[in-house]
């Protein structure tokens, strides 16, 4: 919340957006992670939420230990340009 109003009172846009580069990876992966902890916590438990229950902690122990290394790579121009071009071979966009 800090990081978000500190990066709104940032008067420039270009400044602004350049922030917003920097920190957009650490904010994701931080909101992913705190997203699926909360869930887990406040939910109301039932028996039949069993499976949901399931699906969470797997999401939180597997998908985000796999899902942090690509969210910090984004930050890379090559890896940027890499997933723009298989983009762009797997998914053909007509007007």
């Amino acid at each position: 919340m800090f990081i978000l109003a500190a990066m709104l009172k940032i008067s420039s846009a270009a400044e602004r957006r350049k922030a917003l580069s920097t920190c957009a990876s650490h904010l994701t992966a931080v909101t992913i992670c705190n997203g699926t902890l909360s869930y887990m916590y406040l939910h109301h438990r039932t028996t039949e939420s069993q499976e949901q229950e399931k699906m969470v902690s797997l999401f939180y122990g597997v998908m985000i230990t796999m899902l942090n290394p690509l969210i910090y790579s984004l930050r890379n121009q090559d890896v940027r340009e890499a997933l723009k071009g298989v983009g762009k071979k797997y998914f053909k966009f007509d007007p």
